[in-house]
């Protein structure tokens, strides 16, 4: 059984559970704190870490302690974070139905996709070979905007630990595989109609 490295514990159940909720009382349609809210995100979608007072605020509070660093350039986490964050905003604008769903990884939004925008695919892979941190960030705005526009769902906490993971020579391979375990999943299965006999 694996577990997950001590330095990753919480990062996916904090951005989740704050997606979450966000994603509630903006559904619930008698927030508009919420919704502006998702227009901040979504405004610094290009932005870096640290760059919106109060964005870079939502990412510190979300943030386990060990994810905050203690020097000028931003950590990890706080990329990780804010780039899921950030995206969730794009992800969820002009969607009255939840674009957060817990347990769906990448992968897996990304079969779907695929599997109505095949000429998508040329982008999807362009994220899995970019080399850098910054392209991979550029690709996913574009596919979370497809994602977006299609009304396919995504788990905003997973894809946080995954961005993580993304940034680590150590960790990069392992993501990039299972995300393609998931995309051929989801791409190659149909949804059927399960009646009882």
């Amino acid at each position: 059984m694996s577990t997950s490295p001590p330095e990753t514990i919480g990062l996916d159940s904090s951005v989740g559970a704050y997606v979450s909720q966000l994603q509630r009382r903006f559904l619930s349609g008698s927030d508009p704190a919420a919704r502006g809210t998702l227009a901040r995100l979504r405004q610094a979608v290009d932005e870096q870490p640290g760059d919106t007072p109060e964005v870079w605020q939502i990412v510190l509070d979300v943030l386990p302690e060990q994810f905050i660093g203690t020097r000028d350039q931003p950590t990890r986490g706080e990329w990780a974070a804010h780039v899921a964050l950030t995206l969730y905003g794009v992800h969820q604008q002009g969607n009255q139905s939840p674009m957060h769903a817990p347990g769906t990884s990448f992968g897996t939004s990304m079969g779907r996709l695929m599997r109505e925008r095949p000429s998508a695919k040329s982008r999807y892979d362009a994220l899995l070979m970019a080399s850098h941190f910054t392209g991979r960030r550029n690709y996913l705005r574009t596919l979370v905007g497809l994602l977006s526009t299609d009304g396919i769902p995504t788990d905003h906490g997973r894809l946080a630990l995954d961005l993580f993971r993304l940034q680590s020579a150590a960790h990069k391979d392992r993501v990039i595989r299972v995300w393609g375990r998931d995309f051929y999943r989801a791409f190659t299965t149909r949804t059927t109609d399960h009646t009882s006999a």
